[in-house]
């Protein structure tokens, strides 16, 4: 099974430090934030990231900016511009600034799927809140009319009844899992306090990419210790 990191789980590493977690803890794939670790439209820092990665045996496989198809296209293209310099296989967008219906996003969101055959990269939306994808039909609506992919995360505000429902409406286009363990309120858990959720969660997808995102406290100690649950969690899921 493929596990991962979500860089953005430690915004103050450099991606040298971000690596050596990775190899630490036995995570072979990454998603790079657009953020911090490699800004949109840098496109040297992308490939040098990407020369440390193969480097260290880590799979780039993914670019997660922050682009948001309410904003038009031209913030995309450098995007899509520094996935490609990275040798990301994917890169994850964001579908609005509300849950509303935005026919000018899904208009956007299709030109960047157009966009990003070029490159033969993936468009995948991240399923959050305060997006179009907080609803999972309309997410899966998306997916199918825009030809792109999802990103599953759970909701902390709805039941896990729920989240599951979402997860397995969107699980034809999935494309990775972020895996973190948070309550109402934000509150981050060790992943062990939603073990039982996880490996419902994992039974629906196992073939997909799992990426630890968000530890508790933000300690690299806690990522180490997330990481061998989730080799638990997965290990379950496919008995």
């Amino acid at each position: 099974m493929k596990k991962g990191l979500v860089t953005v789980t430690f915004r103050k590493l450099d991606p040298y430090e971000i690596i050596d977690v990775c190899k630490k803890a036995g995570l072979e794939y990454t998603e790079w934030g657009g953020d911090i670790h490699v800004p949109s439209g840098d496109t040297a820092r992308a490939a040098e990231v990407r020369a440390a990665c193969a480097d260290a045996g880590i799979i780039p496989a993914g670019y997660g900016s922050y682009y948001n198809a309410a904003d038009g296209t031209e913030a995309f293209y450098p995007a899509l511009e520094t996935a490609h310099a990275l040798g990301a296989e994917y890169i994850r967008i964001w579908a609005g600034k509300s849950k509303e219906y935005d026919k000018k996003a899904e208009e956007n969101i299709k030109a960047a799927v157009k966009a990003a055959e070029t490159y033969n990269i993936a468009v995948t939306l991240e399923c959050h809140r305060k997006t179009m994808t907080e609803d999972a039909s309309l997410a899966v609506k998306l997916a199918e009319e825009c030809g792109c992919r999802l990103h599953f995360q759970p909701n902390p505000d709805i039941s896990f009844d729920e989240n599951l429902k979402a997860l397995t409406l969107s699980a034809p286009y999935l494309c990775a899992c972020h895996v973190f363990a948070w309550e109402k309120g934000n509150l981050r858990l060790p992943l062990s306090a939603q073990k039982e959720q996880w490996i419902r969660y994992a039974k629906v997808s196992p073939d997909t990419l799992f990426l630890l995102e968000f530890v508790a406290g933000d300690e690299v100690k806690n990522a180490y210790a997330d990481t061998l649950e989730l080799d638990r969690i997965l290990r379950k899921a496919v008995l």
